[in-house]
């Protein structure tokens, strides 16, 4: 293909987190590497927005540490300061419990009969020895109706499923990803990320390019080149084009899709047209203060829906300012009307941070965001 630019080994297409890993991966095993970015600002889906002070990510972010990210994030010595949540609380018909999540609590709590403690104790103690892949061939709602019998801790560990899957069709999502995030969540703590999830893209931005990683932004990628099932390159938006043996796609997969063959190439289709993606929707708040300092955290019983206020575990906000991020899972197989959903989770603010509308300073409302 005719070339206006120096040949690479490998281009890598997106420069989110998983790209910009991705890049610093082969860059340090002496790969040659350019990686496109079509927006301006690398990040993608974990660029932070500063209005006044306050550092909006798009959604909630955190990291479940003992995960891969965090592995990934340490292997390329990318450093980041965090704060931790400390309690989280249960809404149930408009009351607040604090969430069982450890003896004392689960002792002591007024949302489970003794009962319901018992058999949440002996659930919560299989689960060091469950190998996540044996459950990997039954749905989250499955798994859940065979595990437990009791109807309150049933429904205590749906709603904690929604949160941790993204989704609130449980019956669509295998066992083995809430499993396994339910397992590391009981080893590891979350972090919230100072200055954001931009804090991340600044550190794999400095790694990729001390490891050589040529980085274009500003610049789409139109299509992926190949003959006779071989990759030749890529070409741009201008009609450029640049030589390469490899191409990593760090895009979502729908948009993957219509880089090869026009959307045609029938081997990815038949991987990406099955998927169902999890899709949440997201109304963060900016106040001048937090009106409930009580209440930070919070996970819905009754429906779908969480809140956490992040500024009083990390450094997102101005001194004394508050943010905060509420998000609804959605159910790919029951659409909802998103300015229900906006309502729903002003509802979920007004229940868990009275008070919150005479305070706000910013609000973004995000009604379809893949989570």
């Amino acid at each position: 293909m005719e070339s206006q630019f120096t040949q690479t080994d490998v281009v890598v297409v997106g420069g989110g987190m998983a790209g910009l890993s991705a890049a610093c991966y082969l860059a340090r095993a002496g790969v040659s590497v350019t990686l496109f970015e079509k927006a301006t600002n690398l990040g993608g889906r974990a660029a932070t927005q500063n209005h006044d002070g306050y550092l909006f990510n798009r959604g909630i972010h955190a990291i479940y540490t003992g995960g891969a990210t965090s592995q990934v994030l340490q292997e390329l010595g990318v450093t980041y300061t965090y704060g931790s949540p400390k309690e989280t609380f249960v809404l149930e018909q408009g009351q607040l419990y604090p969430f069982p999540a450890n003896l004392s609590s689960l002792l002591g709590s007024h949302l489970l009969g003794v009962g319901d403690k018992i058999e949440l104790v002996r659930f919560l103690s299989t689960l060091p020895r469950l190998e996540a892949q044996s459950v990997a061939h039954m749905s989250v709602q499955e798994w859940l109706e065979r595990k437990i019998r009791r109807s309150q801790v049933r429904r205590l560990m749906a709603s904690t499923a929604c949160v941790f899957v993204y989704s609130a069709a449980l019956d669509l999502v295998s066992a083995e990803v809430f499993v396994t995030k339910l397992q590391l969540s009981l080893k590891h703590p979350v972090h919230y990320v100072d200055g954001g999830w931009q804090t991340l893209i600044e550190g794999l931005h400095r790694a990729a390019e001390q490891a050589g990683v040529h980085i274009v932004s500003g610049s789409r990628v139109a299509s992926v080149e190949y003959q006779n099932g071989l990759v030749q390159g890529v070409r741009l938006g201008d009609d450029r084009a640049l030589p390469a043996s490899n191409v990593i796609l760090a895009t979502n997969p729908q948009d993957a899709t219509k880089l090869i063959d026009g959307g045609n190439y029938a081997p990815l289709r038949e991987i990406v047209d099955p998927l169902i993606p999890a899709r949440v929707a997201c109304l963060d708040v900016a106040l001048r203060r937090l009106p409930e300092p009580r209440y930070p955290v919070v996970q819905d019983l009754d429906h779908p829906r969480f809140l956490s206020a992040q500024s009083l575990y990390s450094r997102v906000a101005p001194e004394g300012g508050a943010l905060i991020y509420t998000f609804k899972l959605l159910d790919p197989m029951h659409p909802s009307d998103p300015r229900q959903d906006e309502r729903d989770l002003e509802d979920l603010l007004d229940a868990a941070q009275p008070g919150w509308r005479d305070l706000l300073v910013k609000r973004f409302f995000l009604p379809r965001i893949e989570a």
